[in-house]
């Protein structure tokens, strides 16, 4: 049974670290994190809540923020609307922000591979009401939150027999979703590391990524690895196994840990 501390708990001793560095990063995962699941991606939306209490986090000294996403990176940053900040999307294979201007070049030669692998399968899963494929650009995912639970095999054979023969890329699973992603050695942990060499936080300060699903666990697990920060991961259940050091239990949870520091700075 796992034995993480909730993340409020937490709060006294990161604030206390912030005022003794004079830095607090926050590096957050959208979906699932900043704005609550729901059925159809363009539908996600943050919560006043947690947008106004991360708006009075930013105006206080020596807080910095990244947004890193499996989404598209343009359409994360609509989404977010936090400004002058990075982005990394399609899980940091595209970043934008400050001073950075990056896609990763391995990913976007998997273009053409990926359109056809997007038309392929928008015409193999037409069959299965509540399955559609969002185009990402540098990745795909096939949602089905509203297919019928009966289909979902059915559903995964059909995106194997489709992707697999396929060069140069690969399949992933997240939170109702698969996505298909190019043969490339790069990860949210790899964006988390590079956005910090921009970010330059001195040593002691506090670092913290908060995400939700098993992609985010590779920043929690880069974070802790490397020694430069810890993952807080969100979560209705707190599985036995995760990298990061402590968890809140819904979205609305971390516009609260945003208030509390905010209170505590």
């Amino acid at each position: 049974m796992t034995m993480l501390p909730h993340a409020l708990e937490r709060v006294a001793g990161w604030a206390e670290a912030w005022r003794r560095t004079g830095r607090l990063v926050l590096l957050l995962d959208f979906d699932g994190t900043l704005a609550p699941i729901v059925d159809r991606p363009e539908l996600a939306a943050m919560p006043d809540f947690t947008r106004r209490a991360l708006e009075r986090l930013m105006a206080m000294p020596g807080v910095e923020v990244a947004v890193v996403s499996g989404r598209g990176e343009a359409d994360v940053r609509e989404r977010a609307a936090i400004p002058g900040i990075a982005y990394a999307g399609n899980h940091g294979m595209e970043i934008h922000g400050p001073g950075i201007d990056r896609i990763h070049p391995e990913a976007a030669a998997a273009r053409p591979v990926l359109e056809r692998a997007a038309r392929e399968l928008r015409d193999a899963i037409a069959g299965i009401p509540g399955a559609f494929v969002e185009d990402k650009e540098l990745t795909l995912s096939v949602h089905f939150r509203l297919a019928p639970r009966e289909r979902l095999g059915e559903l995964h054979e059909i995106i194997r027999r489709v992707v697999d023969p396929l060069p140069g890329v690969h399949l992933t699973e997240g939170k109702q979703v698969i996505e298909v992603r190019p043969n490339v050695d790069w990860n949210k942990g790899k964006a988390v590391l590079f956005l910090l060499e921009q970010m330059h936080p001195p040593a002691g300060a506090p670092v913290l990524y908060f995400g939700d699903d098993r992609t985010d666990e590779d920043a929690f697990r880069a974070l802790r690895d490397a020694d430069a920060g810890e993952g807080v991961l969100i979560a209705e259940q707190v599985p036995e196994e995760s990298a990061a050091s402590s968890y809140l239990h819904a979205p609305a949870e971390v516009g609260e840990v945003f208030a509390r520091l905010a209170e505590a700075g």
